[in-house]
This record gives C-alpha cells, structure tokens and sequence, in this order.
C-alpha cells in the first residue's frame, strides 16, 4: 500500500475528493513560514520539531520532522508503506489504489467517523528517493496538500555518527472553503501527525538489521 503520510490527516476531510492533473506544488509549504511557532515534542521515546502557523487568509500549515538512524534508502519504503494504515488510523475501512503510474497514483480511502462514512481522494506523487507529494481538492472542503521529505545526512565518519541518518519532514497546508475553527484543526492535525510520526519511527526501527 502506498503512502501511510499521506493520509494521517485524513480525518480533517468529510466528502469525495476531486483529483487534479499535473505536478502538484508543494514549494510554499516547504519555506519557513512568516510567523511560524516552532516546539519539540516527546512522542514515545522519540524527539520530534513541530511547526505551525493558522492564518484566516492563508489557511493552516502544519509540519513534524525527525531523524531516522538509517540510510535515506532504507526508510524510503516504510514513507510509502499503508499496509497497516487500518490500525494507524481509527475509522479506516477500506484503502484502494484506483489509478497507478510511473511514480503517481491516486488512492480511495473510506472511513466512518460516528455514523457518517467518508470517501476521499488523495492525489500522490513520489520523487524517489527525496519526495512525496500529495494532495486532496473539493469545492465543499477546499484544497488540502502535504510533502514528506527525505534528506540524508553525510557523515563525518566519527563516534558521534557511526551510521548513516536521514531527516524525515511532513509539511501540510490547509486552505478550508468556508470557516473552520481554527483551534480545533490545529488540534486535530497536531495529534495526527505526531501519532503519524511515532508509529513511522517505531516501524523504520523495526525494519533495521538487529546488531549480532
């Protein structure tokens, strides 16, 4: 299954998503933020920076960013693993790639928030091994778009580093088409990638070869 980043905030969508055409840009969402607030968290044994910054006019922009001690290669298959994306994310019922192509796909997921079942569309776009794009458009919703990142460290060649390590960033953004309390949402996507962050660290150390 493609792309467990891409849908920690699934959540944050209640209707059928209509997908676009083309390269998805995601540049904006990368930069510094004007007026960004900037904490690090502990989400289970691991250290994580988190950014955000609601704006009324430019929506919200929500980002996690963390270090995996492993090669960038290494931890390009877990960032594009939702094999087990039914027990990451509550309500999931069904996950469908529905179109597939050279580094593109567009996937159907299902979820039943109370008694309301939910059919989104997520647009995803992979630049392996550095990127991965997505995005979800609807005229009820507006227009959510993500990027994870994949950046390897060099290494020094000393104690301090003895393995390679790669930096792992999910930057969102959020444009809503009508008024939506702006608390809640950063709520809402604060817990989802934190939780989405840990259970992506937990799996990436899981997969390393154990030391004999």
């Amino acid at each position: 299954m493609k792309q467990r980043l891409a849908v920690w905030v699934a959540g944050l969508c209640g209707v059928t998503g209509l997908v676009w055409a083309g390269t998805i840009d995601t540049d904006f969402i990368q930069q510094p933020w004007p007026k960004q607030w900037v904490h690090v968290y502990e989400v289970g044994r691991y250290q994580v920076r988190w950014r955000q910054r609601a704006s009324k006019k430019d929506g919200l922009f929500a980002g996690v960013r963390a270090e995996v001690a492993s090669s960038r290669s290494a931890v390009w298959g877990p960032a594009n693993d939702y094999a087990d994306l039914g027990r990451m994310m509550p309500g999931v019922t069904a996950v469908k790639v529905v179109d597939e192509g050279p580094n593109r796909h567009v996937i159907h997921v299902d979820i039943k928030v109370l008694w309301k079942q939910l059919h989104l569309t997520f647009e995803v776009e992979q630049d392996p091994p550095n990127a991965i794009r997505f995005r979800l458009a609807n005229e009820a919703l507006g227009e959510f778009r993500g990027v994870t990142t994949l950046e390897e460290l060099p290494q020094d060649g000393t104690a301090s580093q003895p393995s390679p390590k790669t930096v792992v960033e999910v930057s969102t953004w959020l444009k809503a088409a009508h008024p939506v309390p702006m608390r809640l949402l950063l709520y809402v996507e604060r817990r989802s990638l934190l939780r989405g962050m840990r259970d992506f660290l937990r799996s990436c150390e899981q997969q390393r070869p154990k030391a004999s």
